[in-house]
């Protein structure tokens, strides 16, 4: 059996490892560098506290992966499993809060409902007269760089032929089933293709005469000077989508949860900056003054039903994108269903 896998990203590079685990010949295709798309740009954050028991369940069943896979391949993937608080600083997301969090204990996540005063034992100086209350609950942050640089390493050393810098063309469907894709000028045969292109999945899709239309969502995040290291857990604000964390190197990694585009922007803006400078200091007193190092963008793709991981009426033509803003959370999990999808 051939696969071809379209997208280098975390879907992408988890799904080739199991393939590959069972002998299958897997080559990826990344249209430009591994870590050019949203498994390079985002924050990191990994925790169970969603709102949906299939995502729940995939969350769980990644985070183990995460635990296991790291002295399976061989490489340090900086996982740190200090917490995650979400805050909220309005009665109705505090109400989604504490139904959210009924969900998760039902389900077996760790969580907990926390007011305003108890997120300081967590963050010093958090200021809790910015919100009403929070969650705090199992996660951490995983730094997706030696994610992916190891998910790579296992797949080539397991035979994955990885081609960067190579832009699939043409996906050739022969009466209704994949034969082949072509990506820079040169054919090669499959028996399946996997689309896992994140925000150019409905571009690949339509390649193989299949209409998907996920929304693309762009975010922007920036990181700063360093401090002492002392936030541990990763903090989402749910009523103004401001994140942050800080890495173990001090900067504070922080960014606002993303918006629809039409088309694809990586672009970085000052709107940005100066919405997210002002709600982060407003949580957080002491970053008030740090200088940004840098900021960036990236896009992702959200389907109707977070994620899609499904077969088509092309024969051999498998979807996997569409996990919105929990790629890093649900990958590894995914990566199995997909596999297993495609075995049978």
């Amino acid at each position: 059996m051939k696969v071809a896998i379209i997208g280098g990203g975390i879907v992408g590079l988890t799904t080739a490892y199991n393939l590959a685990k069972d002998g299958i010949d897997v080559v990826v295709f990344e249209r430009k560098y591994l870590l050019y798309g949203a498994s390079g740009r985002n924050s990191g954050g990994i925790t169970a506290m969603l709102n949906d028991e299939r995502l729940i369940n995939m969350a769980k069943k990644s985070m183990k992966i995460y635990n296991e896979i790291q002295s399976e391949i061989g490489f340090n993937f900086l996982y740190r499993k200090d917490g995650y608080i979400k805050v909220a600083s309005n009665e109705d997301d505090l109400n989604k809060l504490k139904e959210e969090v009924s969900l998760q204990k039902r389900m077996g996540v760790k969580v907990k409902l926390i007011d305003a005063n108890e997120v300081k034992d967590f963050i010093p100086d958090f200021n809790a007269d910015a919100i009403i209350g929070g969650a705090y609950g199992e996660g951490g942050v995983i730094f997706p760089w030696p994610v992916i640089w190891g998910y790579a390493k296992g797949c080539k050393e397991l035979g994955v032929d990885i081609k960067d810098y190579t832009t699939v063309e043409e996906i050739v469907v022969k009466d209704g089933t994949i034969d082949s894709v072509k990506a820079n000028g040169e054919f090669f045969k499959a028996d399946f293709v996997v689309n896992a292109a994140g925000a150019w999945s409905n571009e690949i899709s339509k390649m193989a005469g299949v209409e998907l239309n996920n929304r693309i969502i762009k975010e922007e995040i920036c990181v700063t000077e360093s401090l002492k290291p002392y936030i541990d857990p990763y903090l989402l604000d749910v009523t103004t989508g401001v994140y942050l964390s800080q890495s173990m190197r001090g900067e504070i990694v922080g960014g606002i949860v993303g918006n629809e585009v039409k088309s694809i922007d990586i672009k970085g803006s000052l709107d940005f900056l100066i919405r997210y400078a002002k709600r982060a200091v407003e949580l957080i007193p002491k970053l008030k003054g740090l200088c940004i190092l840098r900021q960036w963008a990236g896009v992702y793709d959200e389907a109707e039903v977070i994620p899609n991981i499904s077969t088509t009426n092309i024969k051999g033509f498998v979807q996997a994108n569409g996990f919105g803003k929990f790629g890093m959370c649900l990958a590894p999990a995914a990566g199995e269903k997909v596999a297993k999808l495609i075995k049978g």
